[in-house]
C-alpha cells in the first residue's frame, strides 16, 4: 500500500428509494440537512454509541487534524467533542480511524500517526475513554515493534470480555530485499484498563497489503474478516473467530474460512473491503470482487459454524466499498457503491431476519462520489428499525452527510 493524501471538498446530494416491485427512483428523501457537523468534514465512522448512533469524523483546518465525534438523538447531531488533534495525523481515504463503545462507560477509537522515519511508513495510535467518550488518554500504541513501516486499517472488537483490536502489520517490509514479496501480516492484540495492551498475536502471515477489515459480535466473541493473500496471488477474504482467553490474551478459535470463494487472481491490492453485520447465529458478509475480469458485489451467509449461499448483487458496474449493519428489528442492510451509465451512485439492499432479501433488485440511495476523497460509506443500525448511513461528499470542502434509510415496507 501507499499512502494518499488526500484533500477533500463538499456539494449538497439527496436520496432516492425504490421498493420492491418498482424499477424507478421515487421522491429525494431528505437528508438531516448538514446534521450540525462542521464543514470540511470527511472519514465518517459509524458505531452504536452510550446513547444511540455515533459517528467519528475527522476535520482539517489548515495544517492540524482534528478527530471527532458526535452523537444522533433521532433528530439532529450533539455538539462534537474532540479526541485528539495534531500536524502529524496520516489522512488517509481507505485506511480510516475508528470509535467504539463498550457495554459500560469504556471508549476506545484510534487514528494514524506519520512516522517520519520513511517515506511510507506510520503507526496506529489508540486513546481510551472512561466516561462514555467525554475525555480520553494520553495515546499509545498496540503494535509493540520498532520497524520503518506500516501499521493501519485497525477494527475494534469491544464486547463483555474485553477488548481486542487488529490491525494490517508491515513489519516483515523493513529491509525485506524484495518488498513486494513481503508478507503483510494480520495481529491483534488484547487491552485493559489495568494492563494496557497484552503481547500481539498473528492471525494470518500473509494478507492483502491495504484493503480494508471488517468485524462484527458474535456469542461469546468476534469474527473478523480480511482479504487474504496466497502464494499464487489469489486474493479472496478469510474469517476467523476470535475471543479473550483466561489469560487477557486474543485467542483464534478457528482457522480461516473462506467467504466466497470467488478465486480472485490479483498480483496487487484492490483497496477494498467486506463488510459484516450479525444477529444472533446468522451473519451476513458483502464484499467486492473482480475476478472474471467481472466487477461485482457478492454476498454469503454464515450460521451453525460455515459459510452458505454465495450471491452476486450489484445491478451495473461494481465499485465496491460496501458497508453492513443489522437493525433493532433484526433486518439486515448492505450499501456499496456502483456506476450506472457514467454517474457513481450508492445503492443498497436490506434482508429480513431469516436472510430473504426485501427488494427486487438493489435500491438507488444518493448519488455517491468513486473518487478517493469521497472514501468509504458507513452504516449502524437503529433501535426501531432502519439504518443511518454516512458518506462524503465533494466539492470545494469536503462535507459528510448523513441521512436514515427508513424500514422495508413490511
Amino acid at each position: 500500500m501507499r499512502p494518499i493524501w488526500t484533500a477533500f471538498l463538499s456539494v449538497a446530494l439527496s436520496g432516492c428509494l425504490t421498493p420492491k416491485g418498482e424499477s424507478g427512483p421515487l421522491e429525494a428523501r431528505p437528508l438531516i440537512a448538514d446534521c450540525g457537523l462542521p464543514v470540511g468534514t470527511a472519514l465518517p465512522d459509524l458505531t452504536a454509541g452510550p446513547e444511540g448512533p455515533a459517528l467519528l469524523f475527522v476535520q482539517e483546518k489548515g495544517d492540524t487534524v482534528n478527530l471527532r465525534w458526535a452523537s444522533w438523538d433521532g433528530e439532529r447531531w450533539s455538539d462534537t467533542v474532540t479526541i485528539a488533534k495534531g500536524t502529524d495525523f496520516l489522512v488517509n481515504w481507505a485506511d480510516r480511524p475508528a470509535l467504539a463503545f463498550g457495554d459500560g462507560d469504556d471508549a476506545h477509537a484510534h487514528w494514524l500517526q506519520v512516522d517520519p522515519r520513511g517515506d511510507f511508513a506510520y503507526s496506529i495510535q489508540t486513546t481510551h475513554s472512561e466516561d462514555g467518550g467525554t475525555t480520553w488518554s494520553a495515546p499509545d500504541v498496540p503494535h509493540r515493534d520498532t520497524a520503518v513501516a506500516e501499521h493501519g486499517f485497525g477494527q475494534w472488537m469491544v464486547g463483555q470480555e474485553g477488548t481486542l483490536f487488529a490491525w494490517l502489520d508491515g513489519r516483515c517490509f523493513d529491509g525485506h530485499p524484495e518488498p513486494a514479496k513481503a508478507p503483510m501480516e494480520v495481529r491483534t492484540a488484547a487491552w485493559t484498563p489495568a494492563l494496557g495492551w497484552s503481547e500481539e498475536v498473528v492471525i494470518d502471515s500473509s494478507a492483502c497489503t491495504c484493503c480494508p477489515m471488517s468485524s462484527t459480535a458474535l456469542n461469546g466473541g468476534h469474527m473478523l474478516a480480511y482479504r487474504d493473500r496466497s502464494a499464487e496471488e489469489i486474493r479472496d477474504f478469510s474469517a476467523v473467530s476470535l475471543r479473550i482467553d483466561t489469560l487477557g490474551m486474543p485467542q483464534v478459535t478457528n482457522t480461516p474460512q473462506t467467504l466466497g470463494p470467488d478465486g480472485w487472481y490479483m498480483p496487487g491490492c484492490p483497496v477494498n473491503g467486506a463488510a459484516l453485520a450479525s444477529a444472533g447465529d446468522r451473519t451476513l458478509a458483502v464484499w467486492f470482487t473482480a475476478a472474471g475480469d467481472s466487477a461485482r458485489i457478492r454476498s454469503a451467509w454464515h450460521s451453525e459454524g460455515s459459510w452458505k449461499s454465495s450471491n452476486d448483487l450489484q445491478r451495473y458496474e461494481a465499485v465496491g466499498r460496501a458497508a453492513a449493519a443489522v437493525d433493532g428489528r433484526g433486518h439486515y442492510y448492505a450499501a456499496w457503491l456502483e456506476r450506472q451509465e457514467n454517474v457513481s451512485v450508492l445503492v443498497g439492499q436490506s434482508w429480513d431476519p431469516q436472510g430473504s432479501p426485501q427488494f427486487d433488485a438493489p435500491l438507488v440511495l444518493t448519488a455517491a462520489d468513486a473518487e478517493r476523497a469521497g472514501g468509504f460509506p458507513t452504516m449502524t443500525g437503529l433501535d426501531h428499525g432502519g439504518v443511518l448511513l454516512a458518506w462524503t461528499t465533494t466539492g470545494k470542502e469536503a462535507h459528510v452527510r448523513t441521512a436514515v434509510w427508513p424500514p422495508s415496507p413490511e
